[in-house]
């Protein structure tokens, strides 16, 4: 202990005795711990613990799945649900999960629209999870006339109700029902998560649990203990085969996929973790070889006092234990500074999401420096410190004390040995950076082409909201939707400064598609358990003009479209590439499997999907009149800042029905910006790690050119000596730079080559070998090291060869 402390206190002499080398790898060695801990916090919070429910291992997500149709996450219809639960012998419980809003009624005031969920009784005992005030729900609350109690969840209890724990056992309406509070959960509890406030009691009567024709809902189920899931999967499979068998008009080949819960919630996170992660231990990598570098340039110059150890008995493990020291004391004060700065990193990242979106992340409200990532830091630095002081302390104690004690002496017979592991360094460090910086171009590339794509509709100064008509109050009546929405649009429409207003079912890239299942499209008839389910949604006649869409060709809605008319569709383009390629479709009937028949009238462009990537979904468009939902979406197109129309909007709902609710109002350009926010996120933290890089890189190889021109002063006096020109010397040295660089462009090209195959689903609009990134991101690299080598360069060239050669 006491010669590990006479190290310490020598290493930390050391450290001081060169500040400008140690200022140089503490700023390389922080941004690359930094970086590395801001991504791995990030993506444990996201990846690796997403949830901390008691249960989470024995979890698992059961959607409906069709091999033949190309979906693997269907929601569950009711009638399939209750027969996985009665039926199967390894799940201790199932429980359904499915979407609804709740009106809370103000004073005075317009309702205020609050998005929940109906679940079975069961769902808070199989998250292993308790109110914090209060209970949950219990068994028989699933029964009609006991369900009107409902649990809240703790943002809503404090924003509402003011964290008062008096609320329990209180009664408000709801949706103009009066409910009772029963309990509160805990601040942490955030499941399904995607912003439910309200959880309430799930009720199925008679004729709802057989029905398997309307598939609503998630279902989720606890494992028994012992059970893995590939045998839940061949247990409800068994079941799925013989529901096939009894109704072949529904469940025609439909399985059941069973995953886990961790792996269904961070299945979008999964895609691009890997390349955030690879991409960070790229950063320290670089910085580890900068690192490296900057310290067999100072051993170098201690070969003296390592020569003198030797003569004085010290044996080459006594100064490699000495040398290994002084790294591992740089890397922990570098780690602490880059614990230091991953703090902002995270702060800076949590901002990048807006949160509107963020709260569909599981985990991402964890998001924060814990314990894992602390000792996560604790791991990268001494690691670090292994890896970029091994090298080092290996060559510098290869010193042959003989030669270096003479008077005079150039160097020592490690010299040679120590000029190749910095070239080495050099090139692998070239090579990495180049690696990084494509994958950084491409996404940055993708990005710009995405920003750029055709949306299909024109966002620019529409207002988007939303109003859903209660059936509890009468809106249930196709009459009383139809006329509703017809004078609520007509009444927007005549606002000041309004250029259109239209409706519609599912907004685009809004992320709440509705698929509608066909038996036929014109002469083409599906096979039972192939039939295709197409996007679907419902529009007023003046949508089309509002929102800003193409007409391709036919004709669109108009008002006599109407009940008592015949039914007609409007279909997109993806819609003719997918199942009517190279044929005239105006005129083609649509049946669905409900027995009803729609005609295509009309042609619309392709509208950017959910996903924001380049595969455009079929939709099916058709007569709000003819087929009137509730719930419907608002676009209103303005000359002025859509926001300003807000009030004015409200206004307007109100004087129809002063119960109803405006909600989710954004400008539609937002809601696109938001949808494109994880794209936009990698795209950010590659774009700063190779510029993290390009830093590094480029004093790694200004501080070894630097070194080498120093090392051969004496060469380059003989060099002037006899005659050559300061061009001659030039040549040469700026040589040396241009050779190691060449031959780190070309290990880095062949790397990019194979990295870039990971992210063909990421990029959009250009192709993993796209040749702007591939010819001119080695381009600037080579500029970047050619700058980096052409100082010391030009200081060689000034060597004056009397005073070069003096000392000899």
């Amino acid at each position: 202990m006491n010669t590990l402390l006479i190290d310490i206190r020598y290493g930390i002499r050391m450290l001081f005795r060169s500040p400008g080398l140690t200022a140089v790898a503490l700023l390389a060695i922080t941004l690359g711990i930094g970086v590395n801990t801001t991504v791995f916090s990030g993506v444990d919070a996201t990846l690796f613990h997403p949830f901390s429910f008691p249960n989470r291992d024995r979890l698992v997500m059961l959607w409906e799945r069709n091999a033949e149709l190309g979906f693997n996450r269907g929601s569950v219809a009711r009638g399939n649900y209750l027969d996985w639960r009665n039926q199967n012998q390894t799940l201790e419980e199932i429980v359904a999960i499915g979407q609804r809003s709740f009106d809370l009624a103000s004073q005075g005031d317009q309702p205020e629209r609050f998005s929940g969920y109906e679940v079975s009784p069961a769902f808070f005992d199989l998250l292993g999870t308790h109110a914090l005030y209060g209970r949950t729900f219990l068994p028989d609350e699933n029964q009609p006339g006991r369900n009107q109690v409902i649990v809240l969840k703790y943002s809503l209890w404090q924003s509402r109700f003011g964290g008062n724990p008096a609320v329990v056992n209180s009664t408000i309406t709801l949706n103009g029902k009066d409910f009772t509070i029963v309990g509160v959960m805990p601040e942490d509890f955030n499941y399904p998560f995607n912003g439910g406030e309200i959880w309430a009691p799930l009720v199925f009567d008679s004729q709802a649990s057989a029905d398997r024709t309307q598939h609503f809902f998630q279902a989720m189920a606890l494992m028994r203990n012992g059970v893995t899931i590939r045998q839940a999967s061949e247990d409800l499979n068994r079941i799925a085969l013989l529901l096939q068998q009894q109704y072949p008009e529904t469940n025609a080949g439909r399985t059941v996929n069973v995953v886990s819960i961790t792996d269904d919630a961070v299945r979008g996170s999964r895609m691009y973790s890997p390349l955030a992660l690879g991409a960070v231990g790229f950063v320290l990598l670089i910085a580890c070889a900068n690192v490296a570098n900057l310290l067999l340039v100072r051993g170098a110059s201690r070969q003296k006092e390592i020569a003198i150890r030797l003569a004085m008995g010290a044996t080459r493990w006594r100064l490699m234990r000495q040398l290994l020291t002084e790294s591992l004391l740089l890397s922990a004060i570098g780690g602490a500074l880059g614990l230091l700065v991953s703090v902002w990193g995270i702060e800076a990242l949590s901002r990048t999401i807006p949160a509107d979106f963020s709260k569909f992340i599981p985990g991402w409200q964890h998001l924060g420096i814990d314990r894992t990532a602390f000792f996560f830091t604790l791991i990268a630095s001494v690691t670090a410190g292994v890896l970029f002081g091994l090298v080092p302390a290996l060559q510098s104690t290869r010193t042959n004390f003989n030669d270096a004690l003479k008077e005079g002496g150039k160097g020592s017979s490690g010299q040679g040995s120590r000029n190749r592991a910095r070239s080495v360094l050099v090139v692998a460090e070239m090579a990495l950076w180049l690696v990084l910086l494509i994958g950084a171009g491409l996404m940055i590339r993708s990005f710009i082409e995405l920003m750029r794509a055709d949306l299909g509709v024109n966002p620019d100064h529409v207002l988007s909201v939303q109003v859903s008509l209660p059936r509890e109050r009468g809106y249930d009546q196709f009459d009383s939707s139809i006329d509703f929405y017809r004078r609520l649009v007509s009444g927007l429409d005549a606002l000041p400064g309004v250029i259109g207003a239209g409706a519609i079912g599912t907004l685009p890239m809004g992320g709440n598609d509705y698929s509608r299942t066909f038996d036929s499209i014109g002469q083409t008839v599906f096979e039972q358990g192939k039939q295709p389910d197409i996007n679907y949604s419902p529009v007023t006649p003046t949508y089309f003009g509002a929102v800003g869409m193409r007409f391709v060709k036919g004709r669109g809605f108009s008002d006599g479209d109407g009940p008592g008319t015949p039914r007609v569709a409007v279909v997109d383009e993806a819609f003719i590439q997918q199942f009517m390629p190279g044929k005239d479709v105006l005129g083609t009937q649509l049946k669905e499997r409900n027995g009803g028949t729609l005609e295509i009238v009309g042609v619309v462009g392709n509208v950017m999907n959910d996903d924001m990537d380049e595969r455009p979904w079929a939709r099916i468009y058709v007569p709000h009149a003819q087929e009137p939902w509730g719930a419907m979406s608002i676009v209103i197109r303005s000359t002025t800042d859509p926001l300003t129309l807000a009030g004015s909007v409200r206004d307007e709902v109100g004087a129809m029905d002063k119960t109803l609710p405006v909600f989710r109002i954004k400008p539609m350009q937002q809601l696109i910006t938001d949808r494109m926010s994880p794209k936009r996120l990698i795209t950010i933290l590659f774009g700063v790690f190779a510029i993290i890089a390009l830093l590094l890189a480029a004093i790694g190889i200004y501080a070894v050119m630097s070194y080498a021109v120093s090392q051969r002063t004496h060469e380059i006096g003989i060099r002037m000596a006899l005659g050559a020109s300061p061009g001659n010397i030039f040549k040469l040295i700026l040589g040396h730079g241009v050779s190691l660089t060449l031959m780190g462009l070309g290990i880095g090209l062949a790397g990019a080559f194979a990295m870039t195959r990971v992210m063909s689903g990421l990029l959009f609009g250009i192709s993993i070998n796209d040749p702007l990134t591939f010819v001119g991101i080695p381009l600037l690299l080579g500029g970047v090291a050619v700058l980096a080598c052409f100082v010391p360069t030009r200081k060689a060239t000034r060597v004056d060869p009397m005073v070069a050669l003096r000392s000899e």
